[in-house]
């Protein structure tokens, strides 16, 4: 597999590219097949059409390049991550989503997501996180979060020993649980995603997956990436 890099730096956050296909060549002549027109190299003039291409939102031919992802997120950064898949108008472009099942594995050594820092409710924007708790409240509030892991974790492994199946019992694990799965997407949903998950009011783990994907998938296409970030990645 492909090299890692630790979104969340926590040492179990994972984010790898697998596999790719085509280039920011690959873009502008689809693009150009509408003219019956082909380049054979990147040119100075191919890097003007992709910044036309990005301006004006016309972003049918970067769905020519293909990445697949391997990621392990939290089961909350998956389910994000999934939403926003569902709702994107190009759900049917090149995607794939094969998630680890735990009908299937055990959860009994499963990991957990334990956040760096804890953060208070916004005042003004009711899905998000406002100033960090303070100093008393930080601690309290891991004493809390890792109580929870253990009970759950140790009334899963319970339910197990009674011969509960997996599918049931993984119902009481809470959503801060590792979960892994392929995404494959193509270059258009790819720069979608991370043109709204690097935005201001979203969730700063989730973020962190969107940097990611950003500082490996650009290599691949360079040229293109260059030409949404001109456009500050707007569709």
């Amino acid at each position: 597999m492909a090299f890692f890099v630790d979104p969340l730096g926590d040492g179990q956050s994972k984010l790898s590219l697998i596999d790719s296909m085509g280039n920011s060549l690959s873009v502008v002549n689809d693009a150009r097949q509408s003219f019956d027109a082909n380049s054979e190299s990147f040119s100075d003039r191919d890097g003007k059409l992709l910044n036309y291409l990005a301006k004006h939102k016309h972003t049918s031919p970067f769905r020519g390049v293909v990445f697949k992802w391997y990621v392990k997120a939290p089961l909350f950064v998956a389910r994000q991550w999934w939403k926003h898949v569902v709702a994107s108008s190009y759900v049917d472009e090149q995607l794939g989503w094969n998630e680890k099942s735990f009908r299937y594995c055990s959860a009994e050594e499963v990991e957990f997501y334990m956040p760096g820092q804890f953060f208070q409710q916004s005042e003004n924007n009711r899905q998000a996180s406002g100033g960090p708790v303070g100093t008393r409240t930080q601690q309290l509030a891991s004493n809390v979060y890792l109580d929870t892991i253990d009970t759950a974790r140790n009334a899963y492994r319970e339910l197990l020993a009674m011969g509960v199946s997996k599918e049931q019992a993984r119902g009481i694990l809470p959503t801060c649980m590792y979960v892994s799965f392929i995404w494959t997407c193509s270059l258009q949903a790819l720069l979608h995603f991370i043109s709204l998950r690097r935005g201001e009011g979203a969730q700063s783990e989730i973020r962190a997956y969107a940097d990611a994907l950003l500082q490996l998938g650009r290599p691949v296409a360079p040229e293109a990436f260059q030409a949404f970030e001109n456009n500050n990645y707007d569709f």
